[in-house]
C-alpha cells in the first residue's frame, strides 16, 4: 500500500476554486491557492508569495461549512465511506454503482459494501449500520428492506438485469425483486472485508456530503484522482472538495485513542459515556461554525460530568480541537469545559461558560506535556442540553 501522497503542481486558478487553509506540523495556518502537494508537503500561493507547508495535516476550504452526510441513495462501505449515487445492478460478487458526480460507473466488490440505500432513509435512522434496528438479527445473511419497513433475509445470488436482483431465502426458492420496490440492501457481514491502510491516506469531504478515503492521491488539471479502499480509481473535481485530512500522518485523532483514565457521572445519577467520532447520543458531531452548521467525522462526544485523561509521554507539540455544544441536542444549554496540562489548568475563558453559538477553536502548545486532561462539567442548569462535541480533536507530533 502506498504510504505517500502526490499532487502534481498546477497553475493558480481563477475565482478561488482552489483556495484552501492548510494545517501542518508548524503553528501557522497559511491561506491561498493550492498549487501542489508532494509527499505530504503542500505548496500554496498566498498574497505574500509561495508558501511551503511541511507534513500536511488538513486542508479546509474557507467560507464553506462541512456538509451533512448524504441524505438519499448512497453507498456505505465497510471502511466507512459514504458516497451518494445509484445502483445499476451487478453480478454475484460485485455491484455496478454510479456516483452522483460525472459519468463513470464503478465495479464495487460486494465484500466491501455494508449497506446501500436506494431511497432516502427514514428520519430516525442512526448514522451507523451497526445500530440499524432492522439489522439486529441479520447474522450471516443478506437483508433487503422494503418501503413499509418489512425485510427479507437470505442470499443475493445475482442481478438478472440492471433493475432486478435475485434473493434466495434459506428455506424457499429464490425470487426476483425489482430494485424500485426496495429501499435498502445490507450484505452478509460474515463476508465483509474491512481494512484501513497501514501508511498515510487521505480522507475527503465533498460538497454533496461524500466521505471517501483515497490512497495515491494526485491532482492534475483541477481534478483529484486516487484509489479507493474498496478498489476503484476515482476522479473528483477539485472544485467539489471541502476538506481533506491526512490519516496516519503527524496528526493523531483523539477518537482513535483510549484515555488511560476516565471519570463520569450524571447530574441526577445518570451518566452519558463519552463516544469516539459521534455525539453521546450516537449522532454525527455537529457544531456551529462561522460558515454555518458543520458536520465533522472525527472527534469526541461528551456530556457533563466527564473527565478524560490521556497519557502523552511528552511526544506531542500541539493539541487542537473545535469545542462547542451540539447544534441539534443542545441548542439552549450551557457547560463548563476545562483543559489541564500535567494537572494544571490551561486558561481558556471562552470554555468556562460554554453556551450555544459558534464553537471555540482550541490550539494549545503541549510540548513536553506528559498528561492531557479534558473536563466537561455542569452548567447553571445542570446537564440539561449540554452535549459537548470536540470536533477534529487531535494531537500533533
Amino acid at each position: 500500500m502506498l504510504s505517500t501522497l502526490l499532487l502534481v503542481a498546477i497553475s493558480a486558478p481563477p475565482d478561488g476554486l482552489h483556495e484552501f487553509v492548510a494545517s501542518g506540523a508548524s503553528d501557522t495556518l497559511p491561506h491561498g491557492h493550492l498549487t501542489g502537494l508532494t509527499d505530504g508537503n503542500v505548496e500554496l500561493v498566498t498574497p505574500a508569495g509561495t508558501v511551503q507547508v511541511q507534513d500536511l495535516i488538513a486542508l479546509r476550504r474557507p467560507g464553506v461549512a462541512l456538509p451533512p452526510h448524504p441524505q438519499r441513495s448512497f453507498l456505505l462501505t465497510t471502511t466507512g465511506d459514504r458516497i451518494p449515487g445509484n445502483l445499476l445492478g451487478g453480478t454475484g460478487d460485485r455491484l455496478r454503482f454510479q456516483p452522483s458526480w460525472g459519468d463513470s460507473v464503478w465495479d464495487v466488490p460486494i465484500a466491501t459494501v455494508d449497506v446501500i440505500w436506494l431511497t432516502r432513509p427514514p428520519s430516525d435512522t442512526p448514522p451507523d449500520p451497526a445500530k440499524y434496528t432492522w439489522l439486529l438479527d441479520r447474522s450471516r445473511r443478506d437483508v433487503v428492506r422494503f418501503p413499509n419497513g418489512d425485510t427479507a433475509h437470505g442470499t443475493i445470488d445475482g442481478f438478472p438485469t440492471a433493475e432486478t436482483l435475485r434473493l434466495k431465502p434459506q428455506l424457499t426458492q429464490a425470487r426476483s425483486l425489482r430494485l424500485s420496490e426496495i429501499t435498502a440492501i445490507a450484505f452478509n457481514p460474515g463476508l465483509a472485508r474491512s481494512r484501513k491502510p497501514k501508511g498515510r491516506y487521505a480522507h475527503l469531504v465533498l460538497r454533496n456530503g461524500t466521505r471517501v478515503d483515497l490512497t495515491g492521491l494526485t491532482l492534475v488539471g483541477g481534478t483529484l484522482k486516487g484509489t479507493t479502499l474498496f478498489g476503484p480509481i476515482i476522479e473528483v473535481p477539485l472544485a467539489d472538495l471541502v476538506a481533506l485530512d491526512i490519516i496516519g500522518g503527524k496528526g493523531v485523532s483523539l477518537g482513535s485513542l483510549k484515555p488511560y483514565a476516565t471519570d463520569q457521572g450524571g447530574f441526577l445519577g445518570v451518566a452519558w459515556p463519552w463516544v469516539p467520532n459521534r455525539t453521546v447520543r450516537g449522532e454525527p458531531l455537529r457544531l456551529l461554525t462561522p460558515e454555518g452548521e458543520s458536520t465533522f467525522d472525527r472527534g469526541l462526544g461528551t456530556h457533563p460530568r466527564t473527565r478524560l485523561v490521556y497519557n502523552l509521554a511528552g511526544k506531542f507539540r500541539r493539541f487542537e480541537a473545535l469545542v462547542g455544544l451540539d447544534t441539534v441536542s443542545s441548542a439552549q444549554g450551557k457547560a463548563v469545559v476545562r483543559i489541564l496540562l500535567d494537572g494544571k489548568e490551561h486558561s481558556l475563558p471562552e470554555l468556562l461558560n460554554l453556551s450555544a453559538g459558534p464553537a471555540v477553536p482550541v490550539r494549545v502548545d503541549i510540548t513536553g506535556v506528559k498528561e492531557l486532561t479534558l473536563v466537561v462539567d455542569f452548567g447553571p442548569a445542570g446537564d440539561v442540553q449540554s452535549d459537548v462535541n470536540w470536533a477534529d480533536a487531535q494531537l500533533v507530533e
